[in-house]
């Protein structure tokens, strides 16, 4: 599953505010702009800087703590300056802080308003594509993202707006079912993050996406090279570490994958990497491993309030795969439904309501999560366990196929279930699977 990451241009951070990086680093830019604002309590450019530079802090760490500090200061530039042009930087980063805690809404409100003060700057709409893809309105999504051009501007300035357009575009693409198509656009926003000099998180995280994009078309050489350059421009890059892992358990490598993982956990502890752990440990067959991966996933879940809110469907999933907690897992998935309709949120419903003994109700919700044409591994299993548990042998062999198609180890654990699931079927109907079924919409 693709994790559709912000991007945040250092380079805009630096250009709000005249306080250079005491020593070239993130920290170093919060220490100068956070020294320049108790000097100077009235600079609204430097608050506003200051929350940028902890919204990259937050990238950089994964600590939700960060997100709450960016908007401390954003707050403050805009007491200072609101409703003028000069107020848009600070509006913009506040929607990329929404958009980091989950508040979609808010934050496609936040774009709005910047790109009301009329400031010229077309970044916001960047944003705003980004909540409005979220909340499953791919169509007005892509239109916001065709907004995202210049009449006017340098060379720099163009580049800078490319790249922002074309890693969202290949988003929307990857979405649409285009893998390809989506690769390319990544290609190019790779090269055109190189060519900009961007800071060394943002270049190593567009590899990291090229190499997530590779993954999900099941081009798992080409994922392993993307994931590779990635912790070469970003040494201990946790998302690439991970990614690496993913690879290395597709491979059946499963112990450097559970070294990878540890990396990955030991840097920024997302729940997500805890689950993915457990299930490299129980395909090991060392259980007291993977149980203590798996109490870990719930304590990163519930450590603070916003960590609760961010990782409302990261633990509906893990409770479904695991089938624990089933009721728990449902209302979380309902809770993340509330404010987001994107495919892969229908499919987590999907997935709890089949293993909470609702099929029926699975597979409408999962007729949303396949309304798009996405080829996901993920959304293909989870569709032919469904259909399967209804009778529906024909579509349920179909989509079990096409899974393990683009990836016959796509899964430590589910990559079996789907192969006896599909003998089994096979076996029942005595014929072979029907393929177009897994390309319904």
């Amino acid at each position: 599953m693709i994790r559709k990451i912000l991007i945040l241009s250092f380079a805009l951070v630096l250009a709000s505010s005249a306080a250079p990086a005491q020593d070239g680093t993130t920290d170093g830019l919060i220490n100068s702009l956070a020294i320049k604002v108790k000097m100077y309590p009235g600079d609204f450019k430097a608050y506003a800087g200051l929350g940028a530079a902890y919204l990259q802090k937050g990238r950089e760490t994964g600590d939700a703590a960060d997100y709450e500090l960016a908007r401390t200061a954003l707050n403050k530039s805009l007491d200072l300056m609101s409703n003028d042009p000069a107020a848009a930087f600070a509006m913009t980063q506040m929607a990329v802080a929404c958009m980091a805690e989950h508040q979609f809404d808010e934050a496609y409100t936040w774009a709005q308003k910047a790109l009301a003060v009329g400031s010229g700057d077309p970044s916001p709409w960047a944003i705003a594509g980004d909540a409005l893809a979220d909340m499953g309105d791919y169509q007005n999504a892509a239109e916001a993202y065709s907004r995202l051009k210049l009449v006017y501007g340098s060379e720099d300035e163009q580049q800078a707006i490319s790249y922002q357009r074309d890693s969202r575009m290949s988003y929307l693409r990857l979405v649409a079912g285009d893998a390809q198509g989506a690769i390319q656009l990544m290609q190019g926003a790779v090269k055109t993050a190189t060519e900009m000099h961007m800071p060394a998180e943002n270049i190593a995280w567009s590899d990291y996406q090229l190499g997530e994009e590779y993954f999900q078309a099941g081009d798992i050489a080409h994922a392993e090279q993307a994931y590779l350059a990635s912790l070469q421009l970003y040494a201990g890059y946790y998302r690439a570490l991970a990614g690496l892992a993913k690879a290395r358990s597709t491979q059946g490598n499963y112990r450097e994958a559970a070294a990878l993982y540890d990396k990955a956990i030991a840097a920024v502890p997302y729940p997500e990497y805890a689950a993915a752990l457990g299930d490299v440990y129980r395909a090991l067959g060392e259980s007291d491993k993977a149980q203590k991966e798996f109490e870990l996933v719930e304590f990163i879940g519930h450590l603070s309030e916003i960590n609760q809110q961010i990782h409302n469907r990261d633990l509906a999933l893990f409770y479904a795969d695991h089938g624990i907690k089933l009721d728990q897992a449902v209302v979380l998935a309902r809770r993340e439904l509330e404010v987001r309709h994107d495919v892969y949120t229908w499919d987590v419903l999907a997935w709890t309501l089949f293993k909470h003994g609702e099929s029926k109700e699975a597979a409408a919700a999962m007729s949303h999560a396949l309304s798009q044409g996405t080829r996901d591994v993920q959304l293909f299993f989870h569709a032919g366990m469904i259909y399967a548990d209804l009778g529906d042998s024909a579509r349920a062999q179909g989509f079990l196929q096409q899974a393990l198609a683009i990836n016959p180890h796509f899964h430590p654990i589910y990559a079996e279930t789907a192969r006896q699931t599909l003998a089994k079927l096979t076996t029942k109907t005595g014929s072979a699977p029907v393929q177009e079924a897994a390309n319904a919409k």
